[in-house]
């Protein structure tokens, strides 16, 4: 959402558990394909026999048809494996005055607030958050996951470009237009959201965007998307709103973290001077403006007691995971709790329009646990509640002055690759272990800390041995895995590297 920002620890929360590459991708294309935000609803109140004209009229010229105006969500193809999808205005031919044909940007409009309806949900598919839903059987992995877009620029200005298209089609949800789109990925036994659903409610000026995941049937994902509806709400009615982008700020943003990007795998070693050793104690007080600082994180001190690395697991807590994560881990060891070798593939990454993503080369790599202690204490005057917090790994070679990203071991077959990509539980660079649980969903939150007190969280990942040499350990709550940022630079990184 851009109308009420939502933080990347919100993301973090939120976002639904995909598979490393995937979640590698998403990063790589800065949020280009994947923009997962919470949402919520609201209504109009029409005559029966408005309703009525209005059907006909959807049915009679396949448009959705409001206030006099007819629109049509078509798509079109981009090269081999790319879609664009756009909402055309029927009621007007291309001006100079159509911004939609010109590519000139319209005065910025308001839109009404709404909260959404879901009529349907599939057997056994719950709510997990605001507009996300999944399978009992796999909560926060997989499932839908909704977005809206609010046209403030006009409903023609919506033009989204969606990647590693197998096949799309035309699409009916509602009586409202929609373009349903199938992507490569999913059919490896791993939860992927291989599924895009676009639909157009133009009496309102919305757009959805929904993420259907590989768990969910295509029959499923569709009568999900036809049992969404939208309702506007009275003028100063915020309650249960839906949270959506706003199509302006998402075009700027959108372009800007572009932009942004592709400055951010490589920094100069001086930008790295705030890198703590093992049992040196640090606050985030040179993070947080006094404004922002809405958790009291200045008042956290943060200091990494211990790291420890194995050949086995015996150091978790196995009855702090959920089932699915104890099952995913059985894979990785043997009857001794050993933990076996990792397969690593070496990736040649497309475009999504005219090349996919393709495995050149595979080979296989002994794997350690990396079992980390991390202790925060309230040095401040006042109980704190609520405590995010989250670790990640940060792969990081120093290089003729430079510090950048690692991306993996040269290939024993000198082919030509682009990343060296773990599968498994390796493939996680954010911590998939931790043995406090807090906050409303008893995820990783520390439930409350007084003045003085002190908390110890254990979080823990797998690794391939040979790059042990190059792990940093990234506890900024705000920044990813992949890329260096403002925020956990100044945080600054812990040098765990054996």
């Amino acid at each position: 959402m851009r109308q009420e920002e939502m933080k990347l620890e919100d993301l973090k929360q939120n976002f639904p558990e995909m598979p490393s590459e995937l979640r590698r991708m998403v990063e790589r294309e800065v949020q280009e394909q994947i923009r997962i935000v919470p949402t919520k609803r609201r209504r109009r109140h029409m005559t029966r026999k408005t309703i009525a004209a209005v059907f006909a009229a959807v049915m009679l010229i396949g448009t959705t048809a409001f206030a006099g105006i007819a629109y049509k969500m078509h798509s079109e193809p981009v090269g081999k494996y790319g879609v664009n999808t756009k909402i055309e205005d029927m009621s007007q031919v291309e001006t100079e005055e159509n911004s939609s044909a010109t590519g000139q940007t319209q005065e910025v409009i308001d839109i009404k607030n709404v909260r959404m309806e879901v009529s349907y949900l599939p057997e056994g598919m719950v709510e997990t958050e605001d507009g996300k839903y999944s399978y009992t059987d796999a909560l926060y992995k997989g499932g839908v996951s909704i977005t809206f877009y609010k046209m403030d620029t006009g409903d023609a200005q919506f033009d989204m470009l969606t990647r590693n298209v197998k096949e799309s089609e035309k699409i009916k949800a509602g009586g409202y237009e929609g373009i349903y789109c199938e992507l490569y990925g999913g059919d490896d036994g791993e939860i992927s959201f291989n599924q895009r659903i676009y639909v157009a409610y133009t009496d309102v000026h919305y757009v959805m965007e929904m993420y259907a995941a590989s768990d969910v049937a295509k029959e499923e994902a569709l009568k999900i998307a036809e049992g969404v509806h939208l309702q506007p709400v009275s003028d100063g009615n915020t309650q249960d709103i839906v949270h959506a982008y706003n199509w302006s700020e998402y075009v700027k943003s959108r372009n800007e973290e572009t932009v942004e990007w592709n400055m951010s795998v490589t920094v100069p070693k001086s930008a790295m001077k705030n890198t703590h050793a093992v049992g040196e104690a640090f606050t985030a007080a040179n993070v947080e403006s006094p404004e922002d600082d809405w958790q009291g994180l200045s008042n956290i001190r943060i200091k990494v007691t211990d790291v420890q690395v194995s050949d086995k697991i015996d150091l978790l807590d196995l009855s702090v995971m959920d089932a699915d994560f104890r099952e995913e881990l059985q894979k990785e060891v043997n009857q001794a709790g050993e933990l076996l070798p990792a397969k690593i593939n070496y990736m040649k990454y497309g475009n999504g329009i005219d090349t996919l993503n393709e495995v050149v080369e595979s080979r296989e790599v002994p794997q350690k646990l990396v079992y980390v202690t991390v202790e925060y204490t309230n040095i401040g005057a006042e109980e704190l509640d609520e405590i995010l917090f989250f670790g990640s790994l940060m792969k990081i070679v120093e290089e003729n002055g430079q510090m950048k990203m690692y991306t993996g071991k040269a290939s024993d077959e000198g082919v030509a690759w682009d990343d060296a990509v773990p599968a498994g539980l390796a493939g996680n660079r954010e911590m998939w272990y931790y043995d406090v649980h807090g906050g409303e969903q008893g995820n990783n939150y520390i439930t409350d800390l007084k003045a003085g007190e002190s908390a110890t969280v254990h979080m823990a990942w797998i690794v391939p041995e040979e790059e042990l040499g190059y792990l940093y350990l990234n506890l900024d709550t705000f920044s990813g895995s992949y890329e260096f940022s403002e925020s956990s630079l100044a945080l600054g990184y812990v040098d765990i590297r054996q």
